[in-house]
């Protein structure tokens, strides 16, 4: 596994054209995607993203990836409906299920809002199948996000990878709960809107668990986001916006009658060092997808260079990008940095 770093789709494209017996994954801009969609093989997967992981740390405007061995990945298309692709899913999954450093790299649209349905496709597989993945951006544009297998445009891919050495999962949350909770009493899975919490117009509840006025609620969705805690550990479930009935529009589907988490950051260093010292082994090469708004939050305040500095200190063969969305085994959630590490 060898990380890619290119400044210009010039660069790219030279490197497809001289590497056709590697698999190679590239994340970039959507038009970076769409102009490389034009001259890619078969064994070539393009995503979109709001923003690039590479070798050299966080980057905006570049074009990052990796390339594999071919005959150690399958790619298979993710429809949509994801439902459509069950049957050529499980097949590629049965042929790796026996190999324990196995796992699934999956990439899809992140404006479709179908991830949560996406992932309970994946019904068939065991609980320790390692399945990580992200969603696709474009830029905080929220109008159109591209992923390609080839030269096909599709709606998602997932990437079945049968390596031979040792592979680590791992979920990085900055946030921890503040003990304060809220009850949703009225939502619709379905769109992502929350109507209200404790009986009350979501954003009016929301706010004042805050104690700040609701027109500053949104300004406070960066640092208090919203959580499940699920057997200790929490999902973030991140708000998008305050519509204009007060109703509250999230990243990820919240279901009515379940309680969601007031969450406040961490100390960075602290977090950052946890997750390394989670780490089973030194990796080889690091693969990882971060949520957008955890990116804007790094921005705000100057402090990606502590990531990059912990990260990159572990190993330099990196890649990655910046997502609308992550998924890590049955769940998708937001805010949150998900990685796989190879031996």
């Amino acid at each position: 596994m060898e990380s890619l770093y290119f400044t210009s789709t010039a660069q790219a494209r030279a490197y497809m054209e001289q590497h056709t017996d590697r698999g190679i994954v590239l994340f970039a801009g959507v038009e970076m995607v769409e102009e490389l969609s034009a001259v890619a093989g078969p064994h070539v997967v393009l995503s979109s993203t709001a923003g690039e992981y590479t070798s050299k740390g966080f980057q905006e405007g570049v074009i990052s990836g990796f390339t594999y061995p071919i005959d150690q990945v399958e790619v298979v298309e993710v429809e949509s409906p994801a439902i459509l692709s069950v049957h050529e899913l499980q097949a590629a999954y049965t042929r790796v299920r026996n190999n324990k450093n196995a796992f699934m790299f999956i990439l899809y649209d992140g404006l479709s809002g179908q991830e949560e349905s996406v992932m309970t496709t994946l019904f068939f597989a065991d609980n320790d199948f390692k399945v990580v993945g992200g969603s696709a951006g474009d830029y905080v544009q929220f109008k159109e996000t591209a992923i390609y297998i080839g030269k096909r445009r599709v709606a998602g891919a997932a990437l079945f990878f049968n390596y031979n050495k040792r592979t680590q999962v791992l979920k990085e949350n900055i946030y921890y709960t503040t003990g304060q909770r809220l009850l949703v009493t009225d939502a619709d899975p379905l769109t992502r809107v929350v109507h209200s919490f404790n009986n009350r117009p979501a954003a009016t509840e929301y706010a004042a668990v805050l104690g700040i006025q609701e027109h500053e609620l949104e300004r406070a969705f960066m640092n208090n986001p919203l959580g499940k805690v699920i057997k200790g550990q929490t999902y973030i479930t991140s708000p998008m916006k305050v519509n204009p009935d007060r109703s509250i529009t999230f990243y990820a589907q919240v279901v009515p009658n379940t309680f969601l988490d007031v969450l406040q950051p961490s100390k960075l260093q602290e977090s950052f060092q946890e997750t390394l010292d989670s780490l089973a082994f030194r990796p080889s090469f690091v693969l990882s997808v971060h949520c957008i708004l955890r990116s804007l939050k790094f921005k705000s305040e100057n402090t990606w260079k502590l990531l990059d500095n912990a990260l990159l200190g572990v190993c330099s063969n990196q890649a990655g990008f910046i997502s609308y969305g992550e998924q890590l085994q049955d769940k998708h959630f937001n805010q949150t940095m998900v990685l796989i590490a190879f031996e």
